[in-house]
Parts: C-alpha cells; structure tokens; sequence
C-alpha cells in the first residue's frame, strides 16, 4: 500500500511539472510583448563647404523611441580616412559610455539579429549608453579638420538592441556600408 502511495504521488509530482514545464510556462513566455526600441537621429554640419585647413564642426543626437533599449548605439565612420589622428576630435558628448575609437582591421559586430562580425574597412567612432528609456535623448559633437581638398564623407547610423525589427536601425534605408547596415550619409566640401 505505501509503495502504491509513493508511487502515486511521484507520477502526481512529475504531471505536475511537466504540465507547468511544457503548457504554463510556454503560454507565458509566449504572452509576453517583445521589445521594440526604435532610434531617431538628428544630424546638424556647421557648414557644408571649406577651406582646406579649416574645421566644422558636427552634431549627432540621437533619441530612443517606443520601447527601453538595452544598448543604444551611435557611429561616425570615415570612409575616406585611413586613420582618424589629427583629423576627428570628440568635441563633446553626453553618452553614458566614453565613445571609443575603431581602427580599420579590428573586429566589429555586424548584423546584429545574427550576431556576426567582420572586419573594419574603415575608422569610426562608436558612443553608446545602456538603459536608455523611452524618450531619452543623447549628443555627441564632433570636431573635424579634414587633411585633403576634395568631398570629405562621413556615415552615420544608430542602433537599439535589442534590434528586434528593422525599426531598431536608423537610418530604414539608404547605402549600406561595410557592416551591411544601412547609413546617413553627410559630406563636407573642402576647397584646395
């Protein structure tokens, strides 16, 4: 009689789990509103034509929208430049993350609902904050001295992760670039 007792209260016990393991629980993961931060930039160049040997001077801000985003991302990248050096200083900025610099040949993230990475094919600077609430907006200004006459090209893009929609990426459209991620792209002419 105990045996059956026993018996009876381990296969009681195991339905119990199974049925909260494989129809409760399920159901309310399954219930739950998936996350969808959405990143709006503002781009503003102090002036669009110089001289070569003058600077200008421009302004990334960068709000989140809908949802709270884990990670919210800004990049500045230079296609034309080799090295950043004396050509690009951090003017300012706001991020709650020091904006670090990336070099052509490091390793970077790429397409990020697959988490893959490539290669750098050109500099850039990269601020960020964590957390960032609905309605949060961050800056940075950058202050550059372009080295050669020419069209001096910089792109611009955010990202929210978690990047869960195509909304989680500003620009929506427009020219990938290296990462396969659509960019803003801002030009200065510099007159010789």
């Amino acid at each position: 009689m105990k045996k059956f007792l026993i018996s009876g209260v381990l296969i009681a016990g195991l339905f119990v789990y199974f049925f909260t393991t494989l129809v409760i629980f399920p159901q309310e993961y399954l219930s739950h509103k998936v996350i969808e931060p959405q990143p709006i930039q503002t781009v503003t160049l102090s002036v669009d034509d110089i001289s070569l040997g003058e600077s200008f001077k421009i302004s990334i801000e960068t709000e989140n929208k809908n949802d709270v985003a884990d990670i919210l991302i800004t990049s500045v990248a230079f296609p034309g430049l080799q090295e950043i050096k004396d050509s690009v200083e951090i003017f300012s900025y706001d991020y709650t993350q020091s904006p670090r610099y990336i070099v052509p040949g490091n390793e970077i993230n790429s397409q990020y609902t697959s988490g893959g990475t490539i290669t750098a094919q050109y500099p850039s600077i990269e601020a960020y904050s964590r957390n960032v609430a609905p309605d949060t907006a961050y800056q940075m200004t950058l202050d550059i001295t372009p080295q050669n006459a020419g069209t001096f090209e910089m792109y611009i893009k955010t990202i929210a992760i978690p990047h869960t929609t195509a909304l989680s990426h500003y620009p929506y459209e427009g020219l990938m670039d290296s990462q396969s991620e659509y960019v803003s792209i801002f030009t200065v002419n510099v007159n010789p």
